[in-house]
């Protein structure tokens, strides 16, 4: 088990290394998002590794090759995909023809051209901007957010004085808001959402662009449920008391400020191919219970219980506590105290 788990990390960091090297040489030309959806098939992959690991098959040599490769391969696409806006286009020289007898780089120009015309098409577009906003009832003391989103950038950030205060641009499609008051708690649930939640978008498009600006009231207890496709998450919700969180994303960047306005907080983060980076005040004892796969965990200050759960420093005699749940895929999760 030490011998492979030696050839999986050396295999890794070589992996990593080239494509690193690649990229900065101008060799990589790929369309990372597509690569990033299919990391399902990783999960696939390690449960037939562990399977062969078990029995003692020998096989179990070829699927830790396996995975040492398309591991790293799978989180460079995902860093690479958030970071570069234009992306990247594959293009192959062949020197062998087609079925049909036609050049391969023929068809290579064809491609070529094909991106070039959706690209100058989409230059055209126009960012539509849309605001959206609901006042504040002087009696509201608790509030429930679902905010939903497919690709692009999301932000919360400082508060307002009204319920909710958001401003979305994008250059494919609308979002929509509606707020929905319980009649007999006067609760308000607010739902922000693409009006067309199937949209179809090219990330790889420099032209593409997807932000959703938010800021709440800071007096209500607060209930979030946020579902986020692929793209970059800035929340900061240290200024917001925060009950329970649900957040859920695909291949996101996530940093995610959580407060100390509660005695309790629950949050529960279920992500796919994601860096996911989570700020806790020190004054919050913090349990964290971790699951997945294949995850890169940097828990520094806390203490391993067992059972895939952490502890922070003096979590027994902290006054206010805050448990987080950590369902990961192929994943990079880090947690800092402030």
């Amino acid at each position: 088990m030490q011998r492979r788990n030696g050839l999986f990390w050396g295999i890794f960091l070589l992996t990593f290394g080239v494509l690193f090297l690649a990229r900065r040489a101008g060799w990589l030309d790929v369309d990372w998002h597509a690569l990033v959806n299919l990391w399902p098939i990783l999960l696939i992959l390690a449960g037939v590794n562990l399977i062969l690991e078990r029995r003692g098959n020998p096989a179990a040599f070829v699927t830790t090759v396996m995975l040492a490769v398309a591991v790293p391969a799978t989180l460079f696409g995902f860093f690479a995909h958030d970071r570069d806006r234009d992306g990247f286009h594959m293009r192959w020289n062949h020197d062998n023809d087609d079925d049909n007898g036609r050049d391969s780089d023929d068809e290579d120009d064809d491609n070529e051209a094909d991106y070039r015309s959706e690209r100058d098409r989409r230059s055209g577009e126009k960012v539509q901007t849309s605001t959206f906003s609901e006042s504040m009832d002087a009696d509201t003391q608790e509030a429930v957010l679902k905010l939903a989103g497919g690709a692009g950038r999301f932000i919360i950030s400082d508060p307002t004085s009204e319920l909710i205060k958001a401003e979305t641009k994008q250059t494919v499609g609308t979002y929509s808001m509606s707020v929905d008051r319980d009649q007999t708690t006067h609760v308000p649930t607010i739902e922000l959402k693409p009006t067309d939640e199937h949209q179809e978008i090219d990330l790889n498009d420099g032209k593409f662009e997807n932000r959703v600006d938010v800021h709440l009231n800071a007096k209500p207890v607060w209930t979030m449920d946020i579902a986020l496709g692929a793209g970059q998450g800035d929340l900061d919700l240290s200024a917001y008391a925060v009950k329970n969180l649900k957040l859920a994303a695909g291949a996101a960047d996530l940093d995610l400020k959580l407060g100390a306005k509660t005695d309790q907080s629950d949050v529960k983060l279920d992500v796919g191919a994601a860096s996911v980076t989570v700020r806790v005040p020190k004054e919050v004892g913090c349990r964290i219970k971790k699951d997945g796969a294949l995850n890169l965990q940097q828990l520094d200050d806390f203490t391993e219980v067992g059972g895939g759960e952490f502890v922070s420093p003096g979590y027994d005699g902290a006054a206010k506590k805050m448990t987080i749940r950590f369902d990961g895929g192929i994943s990079r999760f880090k947690v800092v105290r402030y």
